[in-house]
């Protein structure tokens, strides 16, 4: 089983992690140069948007993997790389977080955090318990026994991956590069044109919103089968779901129509909408991961020329 294994393990492990941290290099890279009152690139924030992607990432796909693979002897090797990639990344995250200001650390901790909690059951009894101590309110129903319903994993809320990742991917990483750049007095008052920060924050958010939907497009079948309520499942149908996708990628488009990256960035990602399916391999899906970065570079282009 192992010489089967290790391509996919190492495909889950290493190489979507990276492809879904280069989209976040191309974003944080264009931020960066916009926000910034000398046109330069802030390794800082770059570095920290492109390792925490690959924390969150990476450790989902580890323990996911882990349990897969628990019998198979011979691929530790690969899980203890998989943990010295992740122990690395860590390590440049810290880095970067303390040269930097701490609106950044919380930034970072805020949008962070629930993403690693991201499959993680939680007890809502007693997490209710902890929070009515904090407040103050004295918790009169403390001994009654648990119901049922008790435990609550994030990824199992219908459309809260979607909306994680919109809001993580497109407010978060706006949020962090605009800390660190006016923590240090480089921060630009107005974007050159055709850019506004609306423009950035919905653009981006609308597009990781989209992209997550179109993973649970993939995973249709498997997920009509065992009844797991992706978006997809509820909307009732593939094509049903790729229309509602259509329309958000044409509503920003049509929002921002005078800005030609986010037109040709629309258009691109409507059209992998619609090449991508159910039968569509994994790796033909790190496509979409990436519906933003081709107007990135093209924008990147215009600047050397």
């Amino acid at each position: 089983m192992s010489i089967v294994s290790t391509p996919r393990l190492a495909d889950a492990l290493f190489l979507r992690p990276i492809v879904i941290a280069l989209s976040s290099l191309a974003q944080t890279s264009l931020l960066s140069y916009l926000l910034s009152a000398n046109g330069q690139l802030d390794w800082r924030p770059i570095t920290i948007c492109i390792t925490s992607d690959i924390l969150a990432i990476g450790a989902d796909h580890l323990k996911d993997k882990e349990e897969e693979y628990a019998k198979d002897r011979q691929l530790p090797s690969l899980f203890a790389y998989a943990r010295t990639f992740l122990n690395m990344s860590a390590v440049l995250l810290a880095v970067a977080l303390f040269l930097c200001p701490l609106s950044t650390l919380l930034t970072t901790i805020a949008f962070v955090v629930p993403a690693l909690l991201w499959t993680t059951p939680i007890n809502l009894p007693k997490f209710g318990l902890i929070l009515k101590r904090l407040i103050g309110i004295s918790a009169e129903d403390e001994h009654q026994p648990p119901t049922s319903a008790s435990t609550l994993v994030i990824k199992r809320i219908p459309g809260m991956k979607a909306i994680f990742n919109g809001i993580i991917r497109g407010c978060g990483t706006y949020i962090v590069v605009h800390t660190v750049l006016s923590g240090s007095g480089n921060l630009n008052d107005v974007l050159p044109a055709p850019w506004t920060s609306v423009q950035l924050i919905v653009w981006s958010t609308v597009n990781r919103t989209c992209h997550a939907v179109m993973t649970d497009v993939r995973d249709f079948e498997d997920d009509l089968k065992t009844g797991v309520p992706t978006l997809p499942i509820l909307i009732g149908s593939v094509i049903k779901t790729k229309l509602v996708l259509t329309a958000c990628h044409m509503l920003v488009m049509l929002a921002f129509i005078e800005n030609p990256y986010i037109v040709s960035s629309s258009i691109y990602a409507t059209a992998l909408v619609w090449m991508l399916g159910v039968h569509s391999s994994k790796k033909a899906f790190m496509w979409s991961t990436h519906g933003q970065t081709p107007s990135i570079i093209w924008y990147f282009l215009t600047k050397l020329i």
